[in-house]
């Protein structure tokens, strides 16, 4: 009995419950596949050479470190497509699924045995495809990383709006002094990052390109400041909200010139993978994405003009959140984690898909700095200037 309410998805419970294990469910599967990736890379090359035919390009590697590197690419492309398809096949089928009554309900909450099986089943059989898709996939999967970019930085400055609000409402020692020290870690981070990027990315007058794009990137910043001061704005936005935004375009900034092809505007090599500032930089990256993926669901009702009610979801026909959306999130996020794992960039080479760094790269993720910055910038003057507009601020 219990195994074909599972299966099919018929479980007695409220449809608030039942999104939200839903929600928890893809994020959990996302988290675990990003960890059995990171070990798989690391740690799985030699197994899955020897083991999987797909992988015999690897095998012409001149030495056992470019083999794990050859192998380690190939299984992040793999299992990124894999989840980019299975969630593909979840947005599709669900858009504008918006009533509590609409059929396809089970197709995101519910069916779990089945939705369990078809992932792990397409995680396995991706593992057999064919090289030369895989590398086509790859170059889709950059384009696509820099819509996840975009839809992240909407995702996180509504969780820094939240904070913020939070915070000020509270109206007392102990969080003033929580908003001031976020403020002055945002900013002095963000100042780090510039300056890291500054040493070693623009070493010289000649590298106009790279000093251009770091000195816009801090005109960026004193203008997301500057926008605090019109009259009329988002009386939620705050200098949290503006450090925060600014620290995560100074990232992207640094990313960009990082995936830069070496050159004479390169000191010693750049950041390695391997030092502290990209290890960070990485970390930071992977929460970022798993963050990301976890907020879709609460973030996307709000961002879709979804009221709040006291009246619970399967009383007010509304979904506690959009579903097409939150598998948006998880489609292009997955197409990120390739990124991530690869550094940006892929090229196909007759000995591996070579990890190196190329100016796509680079522009996508500068671009999406430019994008985040402008967005960010738009939700705090909007208010201003369309005064007729109820953006749902208090009054």
């Amino acid at each position: 009995m219990c195994l074909s309410l599972v299966a099919c998805g018929g479980w007695d419970v409220s449809l608030r419950v039942r999104f939200t294990v839903a929600k928890w469910f893809y994020c959990v599967g996302f988290t675990a596949t990003a960890i059995a990736l990171w070990v798989l890379r690391d740690y799985g090359g030699n197994f899955l050479v020897r083991e999987v035919s797909s992988f015999k390009l690897c095998k012409q590697a001149a030495d056992q470190s470019t083999l794990r590197s050859c192998a380690g690419k190939e299984v992040a492309l793999r299992v990124s497509f894999a989840n980019l398809i299975y969630f593909g096949a979840h947005l599709l089928p669900c858009l504008l699924m918006i009533r509590t009554e609409d059929p396809r309900v089970d197709l995101h909450a519910g069916l779990w045995l089945w939705q369990l099986v078809i992932w792990l089943g397409s995680l396995i059989g991706f593992m057999w495809m064919p090289t030369t898709a895989l590398y086509g996939y790859a170059q889709f999967a950059r384009y696509a990383s820099g819509v996840f970019l975009i839809l992240q930085l909407v995702l996180l400055v509504n969780f820094v709006y939240e904070i913020n609000e939070w915070l000020v409402e509270r109206d007392n020692r102990g969080t003033w002094a929580l908003l001031i020290a976020g403020t002055a870690i945002s900013f002095a981070g963000g100042l780090v990052l510039t300056g890291v990027t500054y040493h070693y990315y623009a070493p010289a007058s000649s590298c106009s390109l790279n000093i251009f794009f770091i000195t816009w990137n801090l005109v960026l910043g004193l203008l997301m400041v500057g926008v605090l001061f019109v009259p009329g704005r988002a009386p939620t936005a705050g200098l949290l909200t503006s450090g925060a935004v600014w620290l995560y375009c100074s990232y992207l900034t640094y990313s960009a010139l990082a995936s830069e092809p070496a050159n004479r505007c390169t000191r010693g090599g750049g950041v390695s993978a391997g030092g502290w500032v990209g290890v960070v930089a990485f970390f930071i990256a992977l929460a970022a994405v798993i963050y990301s993926t976890l907020d879709a669901g609460t973030a996307s009702r709000d961002m879709f003009g979804g009221k709040k009610s006291e009246a619970p979801d399967d009383e007010s026909g509304e979904l506690p959140y959009r579903a097409d959306f939150f598998h948006l999130v998880f489609a292009t996020a997955s197409c990120y984690l390739a990124m991530l794992f690869t550094n940006w960039a892929v090229s196909q080479s007759a000995t591996a898909f070579e990890i190196g760094k190329g100016w796509a790269s680079t522009w996508v993720k500068i671009v999406s700095s430019w994008v985040c910055a402008l967005l960010y910038s738009w939700t705090v003057i909007a208010p201003a200037i369309l005064k007729d507009r109820d953006f749902g601020f208090p009054v």
